[in-house]
């Protein structure tokens, strides 16, 4: 069952807000011609803007607000490594048990890499969420020890966003006297990221991975219309949105 907040989302977050712009405007055809069409066009011209592949890199690279570490990477004050959940799949059949998804392997594929580099113990963090009887932890940790062949120390099983990912870990960072970590995840969510673990007292040295550099093949077809720049457009007004909701909020 999808949560009231999920569906909000939705609402507001394309490809769904441009159907919605579009409906109103036929509905409104026989009450008010001008704003009828006015509503139609934008909501029609704002779908194919949002499926415009420099538009949605233009949105991602606006986050993009902490530059990648430069390997070989030195610890300095760091004293762990924070990695965050990207959602899984709750059973896949060719394994007989949840993964991680695209993003969450993304995440750990670095956050391995960079416990190769550093030596320092590593926590992930992510609840129960969706159809999942296991927590999004509990699974990072299966692929990092499985297969990069990396130790977990701790697992935070209980958040559910972004901001509990910050409150839940940082009790558990500083039950163990850890006050500055690197912290993992993709470039574009670094920022709504670093403030929430800031506000929990926690020194952060950003980590990001998957630059939008790296998810960018310049060819022809770079400025064609295409999903891929849809789906980036609702990452990135979802991550615009969310920095904004947590200032007010938190």
């Amino acid at each position: 069952m999808l949560s009231f907040i999920a569906i909000i989302k939705a609402i507001i977050l394309p490809p769904t807000v441009n159907f919605i712009i579009i409906a109103f405007g036929l509905l409104l055809n026989k009450i008010n011609k001008h704003f009828s069409y006015l509503l139609i066009t934008v909501g029609a011209l704002s779908l194919v803007l949002f499926c415009f592949p420099p538009f949605s890199a233009l949105l991602l690279k606006g986050l993009e607000q902490y530059p990648p570490l430069e390997p070989p990477v030195t610890v300095h004050n760091e004293q762990a490594i924070v990695v965050l959940s990207a959602g899984s799949y709750p059973y896949a059949k060719e394994y007989a048990k949840a993964i991680d998804g695209a993003a969450a392997l993304q995440r750990n594929q670095y956050a391995a890499f960079l416990q190769n580099q550093t030596d320092l113990p590593i926590l992930v963090s992510g609840g129960t969420v969706g159809f999942n009887t296991s927590s999004e932890a509990a699974i990072m940790t299966d692929t990092l020890s499985n297969s990069f062949k990396v130790q977990v120390k701790w697992q935070e099983t209980k958040s559910r966003n972004t901001a509990e990912n910050a409150m839940y870990s940082a009790a558990i960072l500083k039950e163990n006297d850890i006050e500055t970590i690197y912290l993992v995840t993709h470039a574009w969510h670094m920022p709504r990221a670093v403030m929430m673990f800031e506000k929990q007292g926690i020194n952060v040295t950003p980590a990001p991975t998957m630059f939008i550099e790296m998810m960018t093949n310049i060819s022809s077809s770079y400025y064609l219309p295409a999903a891929y720049a849809l789906q980036n457009v609702n990452i990135a007004l979802h991550e615009y949105i969310g920095i904004f909701w947590y200032k007010l909020r938190y």
